[in-house]
Order: structure tokens, then C-alpha cells, then sequence
């Protein structure tokens, strides 16, 4: 078997993804999504996580506003895609916890 180079290497290792998080509408705005998010990253961090991406619809600015606030930093747009019968566009956001540049980032 013929190795491939770790930029080949999907996911690359320390980069973990977070597939979904949604908080109850009573709870928003009361600290419990960031109180969440911080204990997953300090988790992920503790396991050898050094960057976490995730996906927002861009339909979604509350979302967006959110992980933005959080220090995450958009790296692409994807789409349109259709799910249930509706045309989506998401924007994919990435957080290095390490301090370094995001690889596809206009940051």
C-alpha cells in the first residue's frame, strides 16, 4: 500500500468536527451554548484536538453570529445544496486552538 501525504489525510489529524449543537429557544442567551461549546473544546483539546470545524446554513444568521462570536472564522462557502426539497448554502467555520492560521482561510 502506497502512503499518501497527511494533507491527504481526511480528516487530518487534530482537526475534529462538530456535526451538530442546537439549545433549547428558552435557554438561548444565557450562557449555556458557550458553556457547552467550552467544555467540548476542552475535551477535544485534553485528546489532541488542535482545530474544530463546523457547518452553518447561511440562512442561519443567529447561528453564524454565534460561532463568530466564539472566534471561529469562515473558511468556505459551499452549496447550493438541496435537502428536503430546499436549495442550502452553508457556510464552514473553523476555530484552531493552538493560535495558528486556518489552511483555507482569508484570515
Amino acid at each position: 500500500m502506497q502512503s499518501r501525504p497527511s494533507s491527504a489525510i481526511y480528516p487530518r489529524d487534530g482537526t475534529w468536527y462538530l456535526g451538530f449543537m442546537i439549545v433549547d429557544a428558552a435557554q438561548r442567551g444565557r450562557g449555556v451554548g458557550r458553556s457547552i461549546y467550552s467544555t467540548v473544546e476542552s475535551w477535544a483539546a485534553a485528546r489532541g484536538a488542535t482545530e474544530i470545524r463546523l457547518a452553518v446554513l447561511e440562512a442561519n444568521e443567529a447561528a453564524e453570529r454565534f460561532w463568530r462570536s466564539l472566534g471561529f472564522i469562515e473558511y468556505r462557502r459551499v452549496g447550493p445544496d438541496t435537502f428536503k426539497m430546499r436549495s442550502h448554502r452553508r457556510i464552514e467555520l473553523s476555530r484552531r486552538l493552538s493560535g495558528a492560521t486556518v489552511e483555507g482561510s482569508n484570515k
